[in-house]
């Protein structure tokens, strides 16, 4: 197969590391794979991996998108490229108009791939309009329930995120390491409890709860300093407003903001208790699922992927979404000790979110294939009622 992987950037973030983990697998079995994005720091990862990078500006909400569609029928044709998988709306929206620019003979199998809780109407609906639409957790495919306007899920399925068990597992040993270092860097979390908030600085990741959560905690005594691994590159300001509430609350001396971790397995395995608080539900939320894999309690709101998680994992970090008092005791209940998630599940782990993604591919292919077979004869095949 040749494989086609769309996505605005590749830089980081969910989305894209399941793109960099999809592609690379596909392109260890042997598989031809390209991925069209505006480029990005996961893009050298990509070549290294025997993956295609191809500068397409899909993403681009700009007149210069209607160049990308251009580019995109070029690609398609050139390429000869037998699956499109799409990871988000605008790159769906190009695809759609580079597809009418296509004969029918030479279009690919459509696979829309959403990592999103997307907002309702005309526009978040183009995710639903593939050959197959894949899920990353039942959350979103309950939310797409919603968005079908006319309620056919035929085509959607679900393949669940996955964790790289090999590097995110129980290591212990290195708890005390990264702890005695961050603790030479930031000689202010000497003797305090960590807690970790993952995930990009940006509004809505529940950085302000995060803060004032520090604010009744230092108030009942409990000594405990907060880290917000993140990009800071072009978050300043919003950073700065973070220490400014932090420091009207008298605790800025609790809070750090160590920039981007490529330790990210020993960064949580030195945390206490990590945390997810964004304000709207997300659909999987990958950094809860590795926190819950390295076996460290994860206390987070109940709603989309993150409840969907700490139900099935870890319930007792559950907390109604806002609720502070709430979220003062649950945290204060694990720092107390004996608060321990359960066993991963095995079938959360990337090896099999792959090995189901790679068996989608080859089926719908091989279909199309059989489709293309009957419509050469005259004959109409079930498979062309789905056709976007």
């Amino acid at each position: 197969m040749t494989v086609l992987q769309l996505i605005p950037a590749m830089d980081s973030g969910g989305a894209e590391y399941c793109v960099l983990e999809q592609s690379r697998v596909l392109a260890e079995s042997g598989q031809r794979v390209l991925v069209g994005s505006a480029g990005g720091r996961l893009e050298s990862v990509l070549s290294s991996a025997g993956v295609e990078p191809v500068r397409l500006l899909c993403g681009a909400k700009s007149p210069r998108w209607l160049w990308a569609v251009l580019q995109l029928r070029r690609l398609l044709l050139r390429e000869r490229v037998d699956v499109v998988d799409v990871h988000s709306r605008l790159p769906a929206w190009c695809l759609r108009w580079a597809l009418r620019l296509l004969p029918p003979e030479r279009r690919p199998v459509v696979v829309h791939t959403v990592h999103g809780m997307n907002s309702r109407g005309w526009y978040s609906r183009v995710m639903l309009r593939a050959d197959v639409v894949v899920a990353v957790s039942e959350s979103v495919r309950r939310h797409l329930e919603g968005l079908s306007a006319d309620g056919d899920m035929r085509r959607v399925q679900v393949i669940s995120r996955g964790v790289d068990c090999r590097r995110y597992r129980r290591i212990w040993p290195s708890r005390v390491g990264w702890r005695a270092e961050f603790v030479r860097q930031c000689p202010a979390a000497a003797g305090r409890f960590l807690l970790l908030l993952p995930g990009r600085l940006v509004r809505g990741k529940g950085h302000a709860d995060l803060i004032r959560l520090l604010a009744d905690l230092s108030e009942a005594g409990v000594d405990v300093h907060a880290i917000c691994p993140g990009s800071l590159s072009g978050r300043e300001r919003y950073v700065g407003e973070l220490v400014r509430m932090a420091t009207e609350l008298g605790v800025a001396d609790r809070l750090t903001f160590p920039g981007i971790r490529d330790d990210l397995p020993e960064v949580y395995a030195g945390a206490d208790v990590v945390l997810s608080l964004s304000v709207n539900p997300e659909s999987f939320s990958l950094t809860t699922a590795e926190a819950l894999a390295v076996g460290v309690p994860v206390v987070g709101y109940d709603h989309g992927g993150v409840g969907e998680l700490l139900r099935r994992i870890f319930p007792g970090g559950l907390v109604v979404p806002g609720d502070r008092q709430e979220l003062f005791r649950r945290v204060r209940w694990a720092l107390q000790g004996g608060a321990v998630p359960g066993e991963f599940p095995g079938d959360l782990s990337v090896g099999e979110m792959l090995r189901k993604t790679v068996e989608l591919y080859e089926k719908i292919v091989s279909g199309h294939h059989r489709a293309g077979e009957f419509a050469a004869a005259g004959r109409p095949c079930a498979a062309d009622l789905h056709r976007t």
